[in-house]
């Protein structure tokens, strides 16, 4: 009756079905509204000899593999991040799959590895503990004004984890349009907004209407990402 709704996230929803059986296939999920994402980001301990992005890519290529970089799980945003990142700028670095973010940057910041793909989101809550070299958006982040993004530095990378509210594939249309509605509502007011961007969100807007012509490039992109990089 669409009362029962769940958060969803991409690209696991697209990523995961197209390359292994997780008992769900994408058209079975009903996303109703798009609302944030968490940009993705390399990061390094706020002591490491890498100030660049730049330094990192040439450490990685003097050195194929040497170098270990943690991300949350595979196929997966940080996964689909660091074999785009390795495809554009030749750089190979050894991608180590943790169970989630959290134990990817106690990774990072114990000494496990030299890198580690995230969030902007962890940057917020980490504070002067890491170092972001780089940001997968548009334009720099309001709260890391000196941090460049992967374009700004000549990769065409933008992306990250995105989130979302499904309903459930009987809801009727009347219904999945008044939970686009209610959700966009809390999404556009200020006060919310700002508490998001303080914690490193980004801010979606994608309503119920919009969802299919989105989620058709969505996958669409994830798709050439993974024919690109041989995954399928």
């Amino acid at each position: 009756d669409g009362h029962t709704i769940m958060g969803t996230n991409l690209p696991h929803i697209i990523l995961q079905p197209m390359l292994q059986d997780p008992g769900y296939k994408t058209e079975d999920i009903v996303n109703v509204y798009m609302f944030h994402f968490t940009p993705d980001a390399l990061l390094v301990r706020a002591d490491s000899p890498h100030a660049t992005l730049n330094d990192a890519i040439a450490a990685a290529r003097a050195a194929p593999g040497a170098l270990t970089v943690s991300g949350s799980g595979t196929n997966s945003a940080n996964d689909t991040a660091n074999q785009l990142f390795e495809n554009l700028s030749g750089a190979r670095l050894t991608y180590i799959p943790y169970s989630g973010t959290a134990p990817s940057t106690t990774a990072l910041l114990g000494g496990e590895v030299e890198f580690s793909w995230g969030y902007t989101t962890v940057a917020a809550a980490q504070g002067d503990q890491v170092r972001m070299l780089a940001v997968a958006m548009e334009k720099r982040h309001p709260l890391f004004p000196d941090v460049p993004t992967f374009r700004e530095l000549g990769f065409d990378m933008v992306g990250g984890a995105y989130r979302g509210i499904a309903a459930p594939a009987g809801a009727d249309e009347q219904t999945r349009r008044a939970l686009s509605d209610v959700i966009a509502a809390i999404n556009a007011d200020p006060g919310f907004i700002a508490q998001m961007e303080e914690r490193g969100f980004a801010m979606l807007d994608v309503s119920y209407d919009q969802m299919d012509a989105w989620m058709a490039e969505r996958a669409m992109f994830y798709r050439t990402i993974a024919e690109q990089l041989g995954k399928r």
